[in-house]
């Protein structure tokens, strides 16, 4: 390359970086609870994010807070609700009990002896019969998805094992959070201890619980694992987690990127957000088991169906909690059962059933 050449490459180059970017039409800010390093941010809200900006060529870009950065995590609907942020992601089981009627307890409802295998699918069919009172939850927000726990929240213990219902009797269980989940291992047993999720480790560090109800992420990022070397196949409930967006925020886009923004949060997210959850919790699994020693166990056909029947009468609290709040409590659990046999299945012919200890 001549020296004329390399000149008029040098002023290319120095004309083209001092043209920017285009800027983006929309920069949405995205209320989020969690740190930057989450494994929810980084393996499945994030990649939500990108593809919507990929999809608009750049017109959206979604700038997130992490942290409650914005507002505490109880608060992120009413944060986008009066625009503080423009989108919010968190999960429905904070803030207390009667918050988030139609979705905060709602996969404590599942039977013990039932793998959850798609809960968001659930959920997205109780919005369709009941369409009114879900929103009620999120309303003055554009709801974008709804995400949930794969497999579900498990029996973990310290040293004994529990594989019959004998064994969780007198145990001290420790428990997170309010409602029938606190009820549904009691009923089967256990000593429960209510205990918060960020003192759980020293609570069973130090012998104050047996064990805990935990799903099998914890067991991994939260260390829990280094404690807890058993765990239990008996459902005790879930979380649901959602997103929503500003209505004036989405009012204001023209329709092709509303187009986007739906497309997106309705096609796209229901198999990311459901390979984020598979694949978080079975990959802990296996870590726990390879890496910490733990063991998986699994009840009898006879326990499960013990399990199932000591359960019942627990719903009945629930029924009134949600009748209380003005909700069809009988009509939702009566659906809710319905969906149960397409979206949840026996442990016993469970993906987690392969890895149970012989």
């Amino acid at each position: 390359m001549n020296r004329l050449s390399s000149l008029l490459l040098g002023a290319a180059m120095i004309l083209t970086a001092a043209i920017p970017a285009k800027a983006a039409d929309y920069v949405l800010s995205l209320n989020l609870a969690i740190p930057p390093v989450h494994n929810r941010w980084t393996m499945a809200i994030k990649p939500w994010a990108d593809e919507i900006t990929k999809r608009s060529e750049g017109r959206i870009v979604i700038e997130p807070y992490f942290a409650q950065a914005l507002s505490k995590q109880a608060e992120v609907v009413e944060s986008v609700r009066t625009g503080v942020a423009d989108l919010g992601e968190a999960t429905f089981t904070v803030g207390g009990l009667g918050r988030y009627p139609f979705h905060e307890q709602i996969l404590n409802l599942v039977r013990p002896s039932l793998c959850t295998v798609d809960a968001a699918n659930l959920v997205r069919s109780l919005h369709e019969a009941f369409p009114k009172e879900a929103m009620e939850d999120v309303k003055g927000t554009h709801l974008l998805f709804v995400e949930g726990h794969t497999m579900g929240m498990l029996i973990g213990t310290r040293d004994k094992p529990v594989k019959s219902l004998e064994d969780l009797k007198g145990m001290k269980i420790g428990v997170s959070g309010g409602g029938i989940r606190l009820e549904r291992a009691r009923a089967l047993g256990a000593t429960v201890v209510g205990v918060s999720l960020p003192d759980m480790y020293m609570s069973l560090e130090k012998g104050v619980i047996d064990g805990a109800v935990v799903d099998c992420e914890v067991l991994v990022s939260r260390k829990l694992g280094d404690i807890i070397k058993n765990l239990t196949l008996v459902n005790l409930g879930g979380s649901v987690f959602y997103c929503v967006m500003n209505q004036d925020t989405y009012d204001s886009m023209p329709a092709d990127l509303q187009k986007i923004i739906d497309d997106v949060s309705r096609e796209y997210a229901p198999k990311l957000f459901s390979d984020f959850w598979n694949d978080m919790q079975y990959n802990s699994l296996e870590r726990w088991q390879k890496e910490q020693g733990g063991k998986l166990h699994m009840l009898s056909d006879a326990d499960y169906a013990k399990a199932d029947t000591l359960a019942e009468p627990t719903y009945a609290e629930w029924i009134q909690f949600t009748k209380d709040k003005g909700l069809p409590a009988e009509a939702i659990l009566a659906k809710f059962r319905e969906l149960e046999k397409r979206d949840m299945t026996p442990w016993a012919q469970s993906r987690a059933a392969q890895y149970v200890e012989k």
